[in-house]
Formats: structure tokens, sequence, C-alpha cells
């Protein structure tokens, strides 16, 4: 069985150091908004998007701390 040009550049991809792969994943999620492809851009969300840049920034500056997902899960499910 042939493997599929995507399940191989996963495969590969997964083999790389950590940092290549953030960069890599960088450069994808950024083109995903470039407006090179209209079928995604209007589907993306753009007060969404400046919304996650704004949290990742206030993270990033340390203005707000991180939660657990397990912490994100005991409040949402008791509807804080």
């Amino acid at each position: 069985m042939r493997m599929s040009t995507l399940t191989k550049l996963q495969k590969d991809l997964l083999k790389l150091p950590a940092n290549e792969r953030e960069q890599l994943a960088l450069s994808a999620w950024s083109s995903l908004g470039d407006g090179s492809d209209p079928a995604i851009s209007a589907s993306l969300d753009p007060q969404g998007i400046e919304l996650a840049i704004e949290r990742d920034q206030q993270l990033e500056s340390g203005s707000v701390k991180a939660i657990s997902q397990s912490e994100f899960l005991r409040r949402t499910s008791r509807g804080e």
C-alpha cells in the first residue's frame, strides 16, 4: 500500500526537532489568514483571530496566567 503525500509529510514533519516543527506550524498558521485562498479567507472569523492574537500577547507578557486543560474543563462544566 502506497503512503499518501500528506501521511508521508506528517511522518517526516514529526521527525524534525521541536523548534523546526514550531517554525513550520507558525508559517502554516500565518498562511491561513494571508488572503491567498478565498475559500479559507471567507471562512475565517477576523474578530476571533484578533482575540486569539490579543490573548497570546497577554500570555507572552505575563499579564494573564494560563490554566491547565483540566482546570478549564472544571470551570466550564460548572458554568463559571
